[in-house]
């Protein structure tokens, strides 16, 4: 079974921490009962410009799980991508073999590069856009009607630092 088809069929926590790697209990902890002071550790770096940026870089073992999801997810993209005979996309950030050097060599030597920043845009993205996605995207098409009380408190974990 293909990982896009395990994530499909993936329905409770338990189904997921199959998927993952990780033992149901170890799961549950990170997820139910760590304490919020323990998930994230906040700070500020400088901007190149002036100012300050706020970080908030998680924990270990929160930075594995993130790491396994994302490594699961890039798997299902790529399947995708192979189904539909996809050989190159154009973004390049979080990407396997893709970097800022890979994004500037397309540009180089071109006569003009429009470069934007986009502010907090990561606090945008709600738990219901994800939600939503993997829904109505005909690629995931996951189950809406799933018990999603779980799985998805994953996804809405990770984007509430």
């Amino acid at each position: 079974m293909s990982q896009l088809e395990k994530l499909k069929a993936a329905t409770t926590l338990h189904d997921v921490a199959y998927i993952l790697g990780f033992k149901p209990k170890a799961l549950a902890y990170i997820l139910y009962k760590k304490p919020s002071a323990k998930r994230y550790e906040h700070f500020e770096i400088p901007k190149r410009t002036g100012g300050k940026r706020s970080i908030s870089a998680p924990y270990p073992d929160l930075m594995n799980l993130q790491k396994r999801l994302s490594k699961l997810l890039q798997d299902c993209i790529h399947e995708i991508n192979r189904n539909r005979n996809i050989e190159s996309v154009l973004s390049h950030g979080f990407r396997r073999k893709h970097s800022i050097i890979t994004n500037a060599t397309i540009h180089r030597n071109k006569r003009y590069v429009f470069n934007i920043d986009l502010e907090n845009f990561f606090g945008t993205i709600n738990f219901g856009r994800v939600r939503g996605f993997f829904i109505r995207n005909q690629n995931f098409d996951l189950n809406a009607d799933a018990d999603l009380r779980d799985a998805p408190k994953i996804i809405r974990f990770f984007l509430n630092p």
